[in-house]
C-alpha cells in the first residue's frame, strides 16, 4: 500500500506536532501525574502534550488524503526570529525587570511586523495584553510577580 502526500504544508506541520507533541509527552510522563480530581503536576502538561500529537496525527492523516496540491514555500525566518526573541527576553526579564515589561516585551517582539506596519493599534493592544496579564495573574491568581 503506497500514500500519497498532496498537501506537502499540512504534513510537516502535522510531522512538527506530532514530534513536539510525543516529547512534552515523554517529559511531562516523568512527573507524578496523579488523578482526574487529584492532578499532580504532570497531568496539565500531559494531556496538552497528548492533544498536540494527536493533532498531528490528525493532519498527516489528512495531508494524505487531500485535494489540493500547496508547495510549501519559503520559511519566514525573521518572523520566527522574533516570536522566539519575545519568548526569550520573557523569560530574561520577568524576575529582574516584572511582569509588565515582561509581557510587554514579548508582544511586541512577537508582533514586530505589525509594530512597524500599524503601530499604535498594536501599542494599544499590547496595553490591554498587559494589562490583562497583570489582572488575571497579580490581582486574580495572586501570584507573586512583581509588576515592575
Amino acid at each position: 500500500m503506497t500514500f500519497e502526500v498532496r498537501s506537502r504544508r499540512e504534513f510537516i506541520a502535522g510531522l512538527l506536532f506530532f514530534a513536539i507533541g510525543a516529547i512534552w509527552a515523554a517529559d511531562a510522563a516523568t512527573y507524578r501525574v496523579g488523578t482526574a480530581t487529584a492532578m499532580g503536576p504532570g497531568f496539565f502538561p500531559l494531556v496538552l502534550a497528548l492533544v498536540l500529537t494527536v493533532l498531528g496525527a490528525a493532519s498527516v492523516i489528512r495531508s494524505l488524503r487531500s485535494l489540493d496540491v500547496e508547495p510549501l514555500g519559503p520559511w519566514p525566518i525573521a518572523a520566527l526570529v522574533f516570536v522566539l526573541g519575545g519568548i526569550v527576553a520573557f523569560g530574561l526579564l520577568i524576575e529582574q525587570a516584572g511582569l509588565v515589561l515582561a509581557a510587554a516585551s514579548l508582544i511586541l517582539l512577537s508582533c514586530w511586523s505589525r509594530v512597524l506596519t500599524r503601530p499604535i493599534e498594536t501599542l494599544a493592544l499590547a496595553v490591554a495584553l498587559v494589562s490583562l496579564v497583570a489582572g488575571i495573574f497579580v490581582y486574580g491568581l495572586g501570584m507573586p510577580f512583581d509588576l515592575y
